[in-house]
C-alpha cells in the first residue's frame, strides 16, 4: 500500500499534496456524529460537565442515554432541547 501511495504521489507537487490533504481534512470534519459524549456536549453547549451529568442522571426530557458506563447525548435532540429551554426560559 505504501509503495502504491508513493508511486501515485511522485508526480504531484508539494502544493498539490497540501491541497489534497487540506480537502481530506475538511471532508472529515464535515462528517457529523449523531451523538456527543458529555465532554463534547460541554464544549458544544457551554453547559458545565457536572450540570450535564446531573441532567443525564435525572428523570427528565434531557436527550441523554447510557451506553455501558458512559452517557451519550443525541445532538439533534439536544439542539431541540436547548431551543425549548431557551424559549420557555426554564432554569436548569
Amino acid at each position: 500500500m505504501k509503495a502504491k501511495i508513493m508511486e501515485v504521489t511522485k508526480s504531484l507537487s508539494n502544493k498539490q499534496l497540501k491541497e489534497i490533504i487540506k480537502e481530506a481534512i475538511e471532508e472529515a470534519k464535515a462528517v457529523e456524529k449523531a451523538t456527543l459524549t458529555i465532554e463534547e456536549c460541554c464544549k458544544y453547549s457551554g453547559i458545565g460537565r457536572d450540570k450535564l451529568l446531573q441532567l443525564a442522571h435525572a428523570k427528565n426530557d434531557f436527550p441523554a442515554f447510557k451506553v455501558g458506563k458512559k452517557f451519550l447525548v443525541n445532538k439533534e435532540l439536544l439542539d431541540e432541547w436547548l431551543d425549548k429551554v431557551s424559549k420557555e426560559k426554564i432554569s436548569i
